[in-house]
């Protein structure tokens, strides 16, 4: 059916406040949303969950922690505050197709489905996309590690990497802000700050997901599996001349194209262990996407699955997610364990749906995550070799920006603008 009602309105009136809802965010408008309601099912390592039979488009939506590399890599993991995987089974879903402009409703109960169809059909629904959403009360951010201690964090990962222990590290650190979060009007700011085609908000148990995330973990369709991991970020500028100067500056930057190689071939290693012999490729390599804070320098790795294999089998032998650990991976993921001073949790890991036409994952990184605490920002950034540290912290400054100013949060120790 046809629908003028928006996926933002939609996720207002069907979806509210209930416990376990979801809504899947393509802001940019270029490929489906999703917002609906699930039940919880029990987990093993997150990944199986999304192994099911279905005629629906989505009939699993959740996300799995960075802890799960302990089932995936054997890699010691400390105490995480949320669990490890969150799997929610689809009892009502309505898909926005933005290319037809067609809406359809699915679910598990008829009736429900019918209800659900009759409110989008309603021509009283207050349409609120594109209203304006009031700023957060100002908040406090404290950060993990201070700038000064992040400095010498990225000094020991460069150590490591002149002895030899590893090429590339991914380190990262955290930012808590306390208080009361409203999670929905703080999505609904983010993603008109922050537009991408891998947004979402996913509510279960007392916690929440926020994302912009831009980058694809893992697709797969068709036999086909796609990983399109990002390594490489600079600021976007107002002034479109110095604009293109720092989008050309990162296509051009050795160190930026070094970093992004590195993942590549990691990503095609992992793949070709799931894959058909011959089939693991590479069809895009160093393209800058532009997004509205951000250039991102993102590469495309693909394979044919061997019969064999499912997709929870792909999303294991990817996970975690070369962009996040390093390489060679193993040692990445134990040297980062011993030098970050917390655990990941949710960032870090995946977040997404799966249904009749595959699997859909995205890194769950430009998220904020929120209990009853408060919110909490993962965010860090790739250190080689020829890392700069000055720039390496205003790069995690940068990341961070967006997910502070939705949450009225500050200071952004790592930008020294601030």
């Amino acid at each position: 059916m046809t629908s003028s009602v928006s996926s933002e309105t939609a996720f207002t009136a069907l979806v509210g406040d209930a416990e376990h809802g979801f809504w899947l965010d393509d802001s940019l408008g270029e490929t489906v949303s999703y917002i609906g309601i699930g039940e919880p099912v029990a987990t093993t390592d997150g990944f199986a969950e999304f192994d099911v039979d279905s005629n629906a488009p989505i009939s699993r939506v959740g996300w799995v922690t960075y802890g799960e590399r302990a089932s995936t890599i054997g890699a010691a993991v400390g105490r995480e505050r949320h669990p490890g995987a969150m799997i929610l089974r689809v009892e009502c879903a309505v898909e926005f197709a933005h290319t037809t402009d067609s809406v359809t409703v699915y679910a598990r109960d008829e009736a429900r489905g019918r209800e659900w169809a009759t409110i989008l059909e309603s021509a009283t629904l207050p349409d609120t996309a594109g209203s304006s959403e009031a700023a957060a009360a100002p908040r406090t951010a404290h950060w993990r590690d201070s700038t000064t201690e992040y400095a010498q964090l990225i000094e020991s990962c460069k150590k490591h990497i002149s002895n030899g222990d590893a090429y590339q590290l991914c380190l990262t650190t955290s930012v808590d802000v306390p208080g009361a979060v409203d999670a929905v009007a703080t999505f609904r700011r983010l993603r008109r700050v922050a537009p991408t085609r891998f947004g979402g908000v996913i509510r279960s148990g007392g916690v929440t997901l926020l994302s912009a995330s831009p980058e694809l973990f893992l697709n797969v369709r068709d036999g086909i599996a796609s990983t399109q991991p990002i390594k490489g970020t600079r600021r976007r500028s107002p002034d479109p001349v110095e604009d293109e100067q720092l989008k050309r500056e990162l296509l051009d930057s050795d160190k930026e194209r070094a970093e992004n190689l590195m993942i590549v071939d990691l990503c095609r290693n992992d793949l070709s262990t799931v894959c058909e012999v011959g089939s693991v490729n590479v069809p895009a390599l160093h393209v800058v996407e532009t997004y509205s804070t951000v250039h991102q320098l993102v590469s495309t790795v693909t394979g044919n699955i061997a019969p064999e294999k499912s997709p929870a089998d792909v999303a294991r032998a990817l996970f975690p997610a070369g962009s996040m650990t390093g390489a060679p991976k193993i040692a990445a993921v134990d040297i980062l364990n011993a030098l970050e001073t917390g655990e990941r949790g949710i960032y870090s890991g995946v977040f997404g749906f799966s249904g009749a036409n595959g699997i859909n994952l995205a890194m769950t990184i430009r998220s904020i995550v929120v209990d009853s605490e408060g919110a909490t920002i993962g965010v860090g950034g790739g250190i080689t070799s020829g890392s700069n540290t000055p720039d390496e912290i205003r790069e995690v400054g940068v990341k961070a920006a967006a997910l502070l100013s939705v949450l009225s949060a500050t200071p952004n120790l790592f930008l020294a603008t601030e």
